[in-house]
């Protein structure tokens, strides 16, 4: 089903498939006008795999050092550019980190920008990074995450419906769903690829426009393994409470280590 553009977020589209919810409309979470709801501010090298992606001068996504010359990020982020320079090892997009410019972008072949299937894609950076305590890689999960977990979600999306980027860095504690329950409300294209995830608490909290590519991260003050990819948010609203959807790592390891060798 094609789904209308970002811009047009109050629409919902209705199935005709008996005894199954009408599925709302995804919205995908790249914008280049773009924050983590109700988040908490991040320190310097609490997520030291983050990376800002920008085209030109403007910030559109966040992707995951994953290796000296390889970031992580969806597929919607580097979609129609040849290009994107990548700042990493910074909270604040106004800060001082390393700057490196893409050398090649790489999508997945079989990537839906309408359904957000697959939405998965690599940079590969034209100079290596060097390692700090700022700036670190991060583990990729082999296996599928189970249900009811919490995970971490980190980015410098909108803080508001229709608002800005955040000039600093947020994150946000959540709580993965089962994938039935995310059918139930987007319908079919829900698939075993995508995870969904929620607020866990009363305070809603979620991703909003500009954190596409963002890393859902297991056990983040332990041993944090990178387990998702921001992909979508439903119900036209950052703020409507419905669960957003990611990419599933695990799903696509082996395509990352054939792309990358990591």
């Amino acid at each position: 089903m094609k789904h209308i553009a970002i811009f047009c977020l109050c629409f919902v589209l209705v199935w005709t498939t008996p005894l199954q919810k009408s599925p709302l409309k995804k919205v995908s979470v790249k914008d280049i006008d773009s924050r983590i709801i109700n988040g908490d501010q991040a320190g310097l090298a609490q997520f030291p795999w983050q990376a800002a992606l920008f085209i030109g001068s403007y910030f559109v996504c966040s992707g995951s050092i994953i290796s000296e010359e390889w970031i992580l990020t969806a597929a919607q982020c580097i979609e129609g550019t040849s290009t994107v320079t990548v700042l990493a090892g910074i909270v604040d997009l106004n800060g001082t980190g390393a700057v490196v410019q893409s050398s090649e972008l790489i999508l997945h072949k079989d990537y839906d920008p309408y359904n957000f299937i697959n939405d998965i894609g690599l940079v590969q950076l034209s100079t290596p990074l060097t390692f700090t305590r700022y700036l670190a890689p991060i583990a990729l999960a082999d296996n599928l995450l189970e249900d009811g977990l919490d995970v971490t979600v980190s980015g410098w999306g909108a803080t508001v419906s229709g608002g800005n980027e955040s000039q600093l860095l947020l994150y946000a504690d959540l709580v993965t769903i089962r994938n039935s329950e995310c059918t139930a409300i987007y319908g079919n294209t829900i698939l075993d690829s995508i995870v969904c995830a929620e607020s866990g608490t009363a305070v809603l909290k979620n991703i909003c426009t500009g954190d596409g590519g963002a890393a859902l991260v297991l056990d983040v003050e332990t041993d944090p393994v990178h387990v998702g990819l921001v992909s979508f948010f439903g119900g036209g609203s950052c703020e409507s409470g419905y669960p957003f959807g990611s990419t599933r790592t695990a799903s696509f390891r082996i395509w990352i280590r054939d792309e990358t060798g990591v």
